[in-house]
């Protein structure tokens, strides 16, 4: 019989007859340790330490793989970037969604009359004739009936006493109600979000189909510690973009166009803001055209600077090549990089250029993307992505700043 302890398999020794005894008996660092109990019981840790010694009775068990976080960001990022981590290693920069207030506000809401069912034999009917009389496409959304009370129709500025009256002369066969309708406060569209769900459901019970990645995005968990410190090795070299641009005159800014699929080194785009030579060249569209370049297309002309140069330019120009023939348009599936919210024109020249995902640092006053609007929102696009902001937020800050002071 085997006993099994926290690090290692220990055999009962043998007595004198060259038999294992049959009460729980150990041998730990030369001395018998005797449970005092037939069952099998673990040693406890602290009373019986395991001396790390080569013996066939004591088999150490392996120890368990370090966790190579540190090591790996050690290797991928500067001393400079791994100021950005706390001492628990958790990051020092919250991603938050951008999203539209539909999801992230409070579902509106609108007025109702009901009445209450005095005979349920009289429920159905009044169900069927409510719904073929007086349907409200608006309120689908909503159960017609909970428990007893059912919704009339749409208050609006009708007068409580006329509503009964108004009903019956439609044709509604008003038997089984109790004929004293009242006003009822509901949401008047539909819940997206499980929060929304459980306050709509406060004021009336309502359909709702949640959306699973919308809450991962919600609640954090759609990039893992990994995707994150990723994405903070982008915002990185976006970064030193931004502090050529304040070198070149420009307003601070930089962006990186990576492609999330692509294995090794996945970046295919570095631009800075250029605004000092063209008022167009803001980061954004200039790495946009640095991206239509490889595809054998691009207007403006590429200067290039071993400051900021793709790590990896034949698999640059590889990759471009490629998508000249049978790549995807611009930058579909392509995720982006900026330092800054972008302005309503580079939002739209994302949307064209059909990005994936779009992350930046700090906000803007004129940004487009969460502070002046919502443009990745709006109805109408025949392409959406999706924005996430905060990626070493402070940071972009600081550097946008160096180039407004004149510091």
């Amino acid at each position: 019989m085997v006993a099994r302890s926290y690090y290692g398999v220990i055999r009962k020794p043998r007595n004198a007859d060259g038999e294992r005894g049959s009460s729980n008996v150990y041998m730990l660092d030369g001395e018998r340790k005797d449970t005092g109990d037939k069952g099998c019981v673990k040693p406890q840790l602290e009373d019986f330490p395991l001396k790390k010694r080569k013996t066939s009775n004591i088999m150490q068990r392996k120890r368990p793989k370090m966790d190579l976080a540190v090591d790996v960001t050690k290797h991928m990022f500067a001393d400079e970037t791994l100021r950005d981590f706390s001492r628990e290693g958790t990051l020092s920069w919250n991603l938050e969604p951008v999203l539209h207030d539909d999801i992230t506000g409070d579902l509106p809401l609108v007025d109702v009359f009901v009445d209450t069912i005095v005979e349920k034999k009289h429920t159905s009917r009044l169900i069927q004739e409510l719904n073929v009389l007086y349907p409200i496409p608006s309120l689908q959304h909503l159960k017609r009936v909970y428990k007893t009370d059912v919704i009339l129709s749409i208050a609006g500025d009708a007068a409580l006493e006329q509503c009964l009256d108004r009903l019956k002369s439609g044709g509604l066969d008003a038997t089984g109600l109790s004929g004293v309708p009242r006003r009822q406060r509901v949401c008047s569209a539909s819940p997206k979000t499980r929060r929304q769900f459980q306050e709509a459901t406060l004021l009336w019970p309502c359909n709702f189909h949640e959306d699973k990645y919308l809450e991962k995005v919600l609640a954090g968990r759609l990039f893992t510690a990994k995707d994150k410190l990723q994405q903070q090795r982008f915002m990185e070299m976006a970064l030193k973009a931004a502090r050529v641009s304040v070198t070149m005159g420009g307003c601070g800014t930089g962006a990186v166009i990576v492609d999330p699929k692509m294995s090794g080194t996945q970046v295919i785009a570095v631009g800075y803001d250029e605004r000092g030579g063209h008022p167009l060249k803001h980061a954004a569209m200039v790495a946009v055209d640095l991206v239509a370049r490889g595809q054998g297309g691009g207007t403006w002309e590429v200067k290039c600077r071993d400051e900021i140069g793709v790590e990896n330019k034949n698999e640059h120009k590889k990759s471009g090549s490629e998508n000249t023939k049978t790549g995807p348009y611009l930058c579909t599936g392509y995720d982006i990089y900026l330092t800054r919210e972008p302005c309503a024109m580079c939002a739209m020249a994302l949307v064209h250029s059909r990005v994936r995902r779009v992350f930046y640092g700090s906000s803007t006053p004129s940004g487009a993307l969460g502070t002046n609007a919502v443009v990745h929102c709006l109805k109408g696009l025949n392409h959406r992505y999706e924005v996430f902001r905060g990626v070493l937020a402070r940071r972009c800050e600081d550097v946008w700043r160096s180039a407004t002071d004149g510091s």
